[in-house]
Formats: structure tokens, sequence, C-alpha cells
């Protein structure tokens, strides 16, 4: 049976019983094509972020841990729209969520589009968006999201997933033995998109060998020649924004050339082919 329930906010937020027996949302069909969360991926239309195993994480709530017995949960009734949380529709196995945000509690005078409507002056209405925030599937213990900033509320933690260089691994970065820094540009300067860049790339080129690392470098001086490198000290030099973007992209492989018409291109997102 399918019953919809609402969280109320704050450290001892309950949830109720709105109504049963109908279906809120329905299943997307693109599920079967998921990709791990990446901050720096772009998502096409028919794709989906999702985490494995995901009871298994540190921020999977207790709501989805035990099995949804509708009993245990009372009837919503003075309940103050004002203080919703999220909606959760429970279809047969599968959590659809939406998180409650003001811009879908409408509070103006409406009425029904019917033969005889009815005019409300004091009957707030939520309304329900055509796609779920985050989709759970309890058979497969797997979450699927499309933005991650829509279910951060929800799944206290999940921000962890956004990684971001901190300030101290940002000025480590900066000191990469490859990197020169000239025209006072220092780490205080990197906005967030190149942060989020920086602790992407730093997880790579970790992971690279001696020989990797010139492999990239003449990938990224094939690609950049706007970015200075001294091929004596094998180092980039860096004078703002524009520059540690080109040089992360290239630690990221981003760019590549068409093998019809040769053009040399860079790819706003990636991914691995399986």
């Amino acid at each position: 049976m399918n019953h919809l329930v609402v969280k109320t906010k704050g450290r001892d937020g309950k949830i109720f019983k709105v109504f049963s027996d109908k279906q809120v949302y329905e299943l997307p069909t693109d599920l079967d094509n998921p990709k791990p969360y990446n901050s720096d991926y772009k998502l096409e239309d028919d794709e989906w972020f999702y985490i494995p195993e995901f009871s298994k994480t540190s921020f999977c709530i207790d709501f989805l841990k035990k099995k949804f017995i509708s009993t245990d949960y009372a009837q919503m009734s003075d309940v103050k729209i004002e203080n919703l949380h999220y909606l959760c529709s429970y279809q047969t196995g599968v959590y659809f969520f939406q998180n409650v945000t003001p811009s879908l509690i409408i509070k103006k005078k409406w009425f029904k589009f019917t033969d005889s409507p009815v005019l409300e002056d004091n009957a707030p209405i939520i309304t329900i968006n055509d796609r779920a925030d985050a989709i759970y599937i309890k058979s497969t213990d797997t979450l699927y999201f499309k933005k991650l900033a829509a279910i951060t509320t929800i799944f206290k933690g999940i921000i962890e997933l956004y990684k971001e260089a901190t300030q101290a691994e940002t000025e480590d970065f900066l000191k990469s033995s490859f990197i020169h820094i000239e025209n006072d540009y220092d780490s205080s300067k990197v906005k967030t998109a190149n942060r989020k860049r920086i602790a992407l790339a730093m997880e790579t080129f970790k992971n690279f060998s001696a020989t990797q690392k010139k492999t990239i470098f003449d990938y990224i001086k094939e690609y950049c020649k706007a970015l200075p490198f001294d091929a004596k000290k094998m180092m980039f030099t860096i004078t703002g924004e524009e520059d540690l973007k080109d040089l992360l992209w290239g630690i990221e492989q981003r760019y590549y050339t068409t093998p019809i018409g040769n053009e040399k291109m860079v790819a706003n997102s990636v991914s691995k082919i399986d």
C-alpha cells in the first residue's frame, strides 16, 4: 500500500501520515545508468547520481533503516505548514523524498477549476514536484538523486560528498613542485569552482607515477598553449583563476581532439566508460 508522510522540522521532528492509497510519484525509467556522485560531473537529462549500500552510510536516516509500518505514524492533524521539513511518499518499497521549501507553499486565495468552484481563503497548499528530490529503493539499498543541494537537509552529513579543497589543501596544492605562482595570486583568491577541481585533481595526481606525471605535463602543454611552462624546472606558471582551471582540467585529462575535423575540445564533464 502507498502512504504519504511528512517530517516536521527540528531535532525532535516527527513523521506523520498524510494519506494512503495514492501514488504520488512515478518511478523514473532512467535509473538504469546511474553515476557515482562527482561534484564536477554534469548529469545528462536521463542520468541520476546514486549511492549504493546507502543504509550503511553515516547519512542514512533511521526512517529508512527500519521496516515501513504505517501504523507507527500518527495522522497529521494540527501540524503547521511552516513546520514541515520534507515529504516522503512510500510506494511499495520505494521511498520518494521531496524537500519542502517556501517556494512550494502557496498561501494565496485559490479555487479548484471545476463545475462547482469554491473560493479558499485560509487553506494553504503544498505543490508536489513532478520529480522527487531523492528516491530510495529498499530492495537494492540504493539512493538516487539529481541535485545534492536539494537533499542535504534531509540526509544530514551527505554534504560531505561535495568535496571542496580546504584552505590548507588549497595552499598545499599551490605549493606543488610543478606550480609557480605570479601576479600576487594566492590561495585566498581561489574560488569555489577551482577548489572543487583541486579536491579532484589532488586525488588524481597523487596516483600518477613519475612517468605519468611527465606525460600529463606534455599533454597540458599540447592543449594549453597560453599556460607558461618551464621545461627545465617542469613547472607551470599560474597567474590567476583561468590558468589554474586550465591546469586542473589538464590533470583530469579533459582535453581531447575530435577524430573528424581534428578540433581541440574540452569536456564540460567526464565519466569513465565501462
